[in-house]
C-alpha cells in the first residue's frame, strides 16, 4: 500500500499561514487523491420512511454503499478557514463531486438522483443537484447541526475529521424530492421533520483507498404497502407534534 506522506499537507497549510496577513484566511484543498470521504448514514426513521413510501435508495456515481443504510461519498474538495492568531483552523465548504444517491419508486414508478453535494458550513446546509427526468436543479437539501467541529485526531494515524448531524429536509428540499417521486404534498410536512440521519467526514493524509461498494437491499414493493405507509407517516407526524 502506497502512502502519501504527511508532510505535503502539512508544507501546504504552514507555507500559507506563514505567508498570510494577520487574521484569518479560506484555504482550498484538492482531496481527490486523499484518502477524504464522508459518511452519510441514514436513520432508522428515515429508512422505514423510505421503505413504507416504496422507495429504494442506491448507491451511484463515486458513490458506495456500506449496508445498513450507510453510504460512503468521497470528498473532492475541501475549503478551510485558517485562523492567524489566534491560531485556528475551521470547514468552510466541502465538495463531493461525482458521487450521488439514487432514489426509485417501486409504487409510482419514478426516479430521481441526488448529485454533486456541497456542504455549506456557515448556513449549515447542504447544496445538491436533484435529476428526475431529464431536468437538473440545483437546490438545498438538508439542513444540519454540528455534532462534532473539525478536529485532528492521532488515534491510528493522523486524521482530520467532523460529525453533523439532525440532518433535516429543507422545505425546498423536500418539494422538490416529493415532486420527482410524486408523492403526496401533504406528506412533504413528514419529509421535512425526519432526522435523516449523520453525515461523518474524515480526511486522512495518504493516496485515496477503493472502498468496497455492496449491492442494494430491495425493499418491498406490493401496493397496499402505500396505503399502510401514509399511515404510519401520519403517526410519526403527531407524535412529533405531541
Amino acid at each position: 500500500m502506497v502512502r502519501a506522506p504527511f508532510h505535503r499537507v502539512a508544507v501546504v497549510l504552514l507555507g500559507a499561514w506563514a505567508a498570510a496577513p494577520a487574521g484569518a484566511f479560506p484555504l482550498t484543498l484538492d482531496t481527490t487523491w486523499l484518502d477524504a470521504n464522508a459518511k452519510l448514514s441514514l436513520s432508522q426513521v428515515a429508512q422505514q420512511t423510505l421503505a413504507l413510501t416504496g422507495i429504494t435508495a442506491t448507491a451511484s456515481g463515486s458513490t458506495s454503499n456500506l449496508g445498513g443504510g450507510a453510504f460512503n461519498l468521497p470528498v473532492s474538495e475541501l475549503t478551510v478557514d485558517v485562523g492567524i492568531w489566534p491560531p485556528n483552523l475551521s470547514v468552510l465548504n466541502a465538495d463531493v463531486s461525482g458521487a450521488s444517491l439514487t432514489f426509485a419508486s417501486n409504487i409510482t414508478k419514478t426516479s430521481a438522483t441526488l448529485a454533486n453535494l456541497s456542504l455549506d458550513y456557515q448556513n449549515r446546509t447542504i447544496v445538491g443537484d436533484l435529476l428526475a427526468g431529464g431536468v437538473s436543479r440545483r437546490t438545498s437539501v438538508f439542513s444540519f447541526d454540528v455534532l462534532k467541529p473539525l478536529n485532528f485526531s492521532l488515534a491510528g494515524g493522523i486524521s482530520v475529521g467532523l460529525s453533523l448531524g439532525n440532518l433535516h429536509f429543507t422545505d425546498a428540499g423536500a418539494r422538490s424530492f416529493a415532486g420527482a417521486m410524486k408523492i403526496p404534498d401533504a406528506l412533504v410536512p413528514t419529509f421535512t421533520s425526519i432526522n435523516f440521519g449523520t453525515l461523518d467526514a474524515k480526511v486522512v493524509p495518504w493516496f485515496r483507498q477503493p472502498v468496497a461498494s455492496l449491492p442494494a437491499v430491495p425493499e418491498p414493493s406490493r401496493m397496499f404497502l402505500m396505503m399502510t405507509g401514509l399511515l404510519a407517516l401520519s403517526v410519526l407526524v403527531q407524535k412529533k407534534a405531541s
